[in-house]
Parts: C-alpha cells; structure tokens; sequence
C-alpha cells in the first residue's frame, strides 16, 4: 500500500479570481498553515512539490530533500491569470460573464484547458505510483494546488464536472489517498480508443486500487 498525502499551499498575499502560474507569495498566516501541516505530518518518503514559489518556499523550508514537478502545477488560466475579480471583469467583462456560465467549456485567451490540465495531473499521478512501486515508497507528499486536487478526485471517484466543487478545499487542506496495486491488466487510452477523455482519464489509473481516506477541508 502506498499512502499519498496531496496539500494544498497556504493562503496568498494576492486576491487573485484565478490564481493559476502566478507568482502568488503566502501570507503570514499561509505559512502558519503550511508549518502546522508539515509538522503534523508523518515523515515521507518522497516529497514533491509544485514549482510555484506558494508551495515551493515552504517546503523547502521544512524538507531539505524534495523532488519539484512541474506537472503538480495549477491550471494555466492564460491572460486572466493571476488578475483580481475586478481586474478580470475590466478586461473582459462579456468573458467573465461566460467563464462563469460555463466554467468547464469556455476557453480564456492562451489558458489551458481543462481537460488538457486533467490529463496533465493524472498522468503524472500515474508516474509517481509507478516510481513509488519501483522503489518500495510507502509514503509520498505532494504539495500542490487546489485544482490538482479537484481534478484527481474527479478522475479517481469517477465524477462530472460540476462535482469537481462540491469538495471543500481550503488553504492548507490535507487529501489523503490509499493506492493499492491489482492484478488486472492495464486499460489504457491506446488498448480502448473508443473511450472519450474522461473515460481515458479513469482507465490511465485502473491498475490500482485507490482509496479517499481523508480530506482535511483547511488548516
């Protein structure tokens, strides 16, 4: 068994509506939080974290050994990204009127999109089980970012969309994951090509066995 603790960073200086690549610093408080979940922590045996200086900075600050993935990133929101709510609605309030309409389908100028961002994270999530496998990992930190977080738990419990936001998770959050290998062969994207993406998504990760033992909302 493989337990895998994802956190989210801390609260941010900023009052960014989509946070994304932004070179958000935590406040005081963000990184109380963050102190409070490292040392309440098991010690891991692998810690890997996001490049945003948000997750970054803190724990290096605590772990001196770590590993920094750059596909633990947030979602890309192009040129919204980073702005305010207002600063948003100045630049393209008929956008923002159809972002939030249709929050899952409306592309935001050079962003990324969702399903995009999805396949991005578990298929690195993917990659961290079979190096833990490989190596005999019993425990591995991630600290990443709320959407990573969102987007794994959709996949791996088999959601829509819209369930993506009926999780809380806060600042600081703690998800934790129970991944158990089975022994039924991998269905992959290229074995089953009828598969759309979601489908695609679940089947990426269906050589295990991976249980939601946790979600701590906030610290």
């Amino acid at each position: 068994m493989i337990r895998v603790d994802f956190i989210r960073h801390g609260e941010c200086l900023d009052n960014a509506f989509l946070r994304g690549h932004s070179p958000s610093e935590l406040s005081a408080l963000g990184e109380h939080q963050m102190h409070t979940v490292f040392s309440e922590l098991p010690k891991p045996d692998w810690v890997i974290s996001s490049p945003a200086q948000r997750c970054l900075k803190p724990t290096k600050n605590y772990y001196s050994d770590l590993t920094v993935w750059s596909d633990f990133q947030e979602r890309c929101f192009g040129v919204w990204d980073g702005l305010s709510y207002e600063e948003v609605k100045k630049l393209d309030q008929n956008g923002l009127k159809n972002y939030l309409e249709q929050p899952f389908t409306f592309d935001i100028s050079q962003s990324e999109s969702l399903s995009d961002f999805e396949n991005r994270v578990v298929s690195v999530f993917k990659k961290v089980l079979e190096h833990a496998i490989t190596y005999s990992l019993n425990h591995v930190c991630i600290v990443t970012h709320g959407g990573v977080m969102r987007v794994l738990l959709k996949s791996i419990l088999g959601l829509n969309n819209q369930a993506m936001f009926q999780f809380e998770i806060g600042f600081g959050a703690i998800m934790t994951l129970e991944c158990f290998t089975i022994s039924c062969p991998l269905l992959s994207p290229t074995s089953k090509p009828e598969l759309g993406k979601e489908e695609q998504n679940i089947a990426c990760l269906s050589d295990y066995f991976i249980k939601l033992v946790a979600l701590t909302p906030t610290h």
